[in-house]
């Protein structure tokens, strides 16, 4: 049995119990438990939905022996899909009247991808039955857009579920090509997806994921050429412990969803190499697995594992590509602001668009080196600041960066503020431009607002042969506390990173590779 499969069989009990199967229950095949079991939120989370994809693969795969009875939790599952959805045909995620369109996009995704991986073993009246369900779904998201960022994987979702919609109903919905155009005129030259301020490539292995799944109903050869360069950009980061991801990336994320890399493996080399030297990771337990993600990205993340497992029992070519970190190279990605550097005892990616934040493997040991964010400080008032921002106007050319310090925002929610929340959800909120308005602004506060304060730092990085170093100058805000390194933190809300892996245990407590020099603080 392979690795994919292994986990998607170790997770399949996990899935089916979030499903109520009580048929008296009002919420018959619901998958949000904090809703239907707990009864600690008052809306629905229709992500969990999703996971009939995952049951539909695990009964190809032979991984579930009861056909009737799993036959009979999708049924009930796609069923509930109808009694969540709003009048405008859109599903929730965070809030009562939400409309995400993400979710939205999601569970059609997934429900229509059931659909078509059970085939023969549900009737022709029932498949219809299926589609009609999903028919108000895939109207949302024809109708409306996602305005809070260019967010490529949500788009990407969407152009999935329209091109499998497309190929289920005849239908001829041009919605998918208006959301690839969007994605196109928002990918690098450089080959990476836009995740917000910038490239993600945790986050760009879930876009590929679903661009797969587009490109494998379409055969489009625009949608090929893109997949293709983003490939050429991903092999990059592909670490020498196989996995990918980390605090250079715009959202932090280090979680590899392998759907579509694996279901691409034989489209180009790179995407050959990105899939045999990902699944190392995988094998030697370095990745974040199903079973190590909270609930709400569990559905997505199973259902990409499910995906590659099957593709895996048709088998793929196997890469003997040497990756860029088992080789001696130097690449910089002016665009997105990443710098690699590969010598014969490390490997670095270094975001010097982001305050410089750094990642270092040992190639002596294959373990990380060091993972550092930039530098983090607080005022005397408690006001806690980093570097950690995007700047885009900041090049590399001389090895030197001048950064900003900014403001964080950590903030939590409180009673008073969930209490506004409610009333705004159920009163101004059903119109879809105010949502968006308050979605923005959440963004804005809490990840792509720039807070400047008083101060700044000089960053001088050498990159030799066996080591790295990083000679700075800070210029510290009036009335400052603190200042200085403290290692793996972040500075932006993003609920899909900081899960425990590997790394967090192996990295040594002091650097082998990289030393930071920190000149005299200067009082401004």
């Amino acid at each position: 049995m392979d690795i994919y499969k292994k986990i998607v069989k170790l997770n399949v009990p996990r899935l089916l119990s979030i499903y109520n199967m009580d048929s008296y229950s009002a919420t018959y095949g619901y998958g949000d438990r904090r809703y239907w079991g707990w009864k600690l939120t008052d809306f629905v989370n229709g992500t969990f939905q999703g996971g009939v994809h995952s049951l539909a693969i695990a009964l190809k795969l032979k991984i579930i022996e009861n056909e009737h009875f799993a036959l009979d939790v999708i049924d009930k599952a796609i069923r509930a899909v109808q009694t969540m959805q709003s009048k405008k045909g859109s599903m929730v995620e965070a809030y009562h009247g939400e409309h995400s369109f993400c979710v939205t996009a999601l569970v059609a995704f997934d429900v229509l991808s059931s659909v078509k991986h059970l085939g023969h073993r549900i009737s022709f009246s029932k498949k219809n039955e299926y589609l009609k369900i999903v028919e108000p779904l895939i109207c949302f998201i024809t109708r409306v857009s996602e305005e809070h960022g260019i967010i490529s994987n949500h788009l990407a979702t969407a152009v999935a579920a329209i091109s499998i919609w497309n190929k289920l109903t005849n239908n001829n919905n041009i919605r998918d090509r208006e959301l690839l155009k969007i994605i196109y005129e928002n990918q690098s030259e450089e080959g990476w997806y836009r995740e917000y301020e910038g490239a993600d490539p945790g986050y760009q292995t879930l876009c590929t994921y679903y661009l797969s799944s587009a490109y494998e109903e379409t055969g489009d050869e625009e949608l090929k050429a893109s997949l293709i360069r983003s490939a050429a950009f991903l092999k990059y980061f592909i670490h020498p412990d196989g996995t990918v991801g980390g605090l250079y990336g715009s959202r932090n994320t280090e979680v590899y969803y392998p759907g579509g890399i694996v279901g691409l493996a034989d489209l180009s080399d790179d995407f050959s190499l990105l899939a045999t030297e990902l699944q190392k990771g995988v094998v030697q337990g370095h990745h974040i697995f199903p079973e190590n993600v909270d609930i709400e990205n569990f559905v997505p993340l199973l259902n990409s594992y499910s995906v590659a497992a099957l593709y895996c029992e048709k088998g793929y070519n196997i890469s003997k590509l040497t990756p860029p970190y088992a080789e001696s190279c130097e690449k910089d990605f002016g665009d997105a602001g990443i710098y690699i550097k590969s010598t014969k005892r490390y490997y670095a990616i270094t975001n010097y668009k982001k305050g410089g934040t750094i990642k270092v493997f040992d190639k002596m040991t294959g373990k990380i080196d060091i993972e550092d964010g930039g530098l983090f400080g607080e005022l005397e008032n408690g006001t806690k600041f980093s570097t950690q921002q995007i700047d885009s106007s900041i090049d590399f050319a001389d090895k030197e960066i001048k950064t900003n310090l900014y403001m964080m925002n950590e903030a939590y929610p409180t009673p008073l503020q969930f209490i506004l929340l409610r009333l705004l959800s159920i009163t101004l909120f059903r119109s879809l431009y105010l949502g968006n308005m308050f979605k923005k602004l959440i963004v804005k506060m809490l990840m792509t607002g720039k807070r400047k304060i008083d101060g700044d730092v000089l960053r001088k990085f050498s990159f030799f042969e066996d080591r790295i170093l990083v000679k700075e100058i800070i210029k510290r805000p009036k009335n400052c506390r603190t200042i200085g390194h403290s290692g793996k933190c972040k500075s932006i809300h993003m609920a899909s990173s900081g899960y425990f892996n590997r790394q967090m245990e192996q990295m040594p407590e002091k650097s082998d590779i990289v030393v930071i020099s920190e000149a005299p603080y200067i009082t401004s």
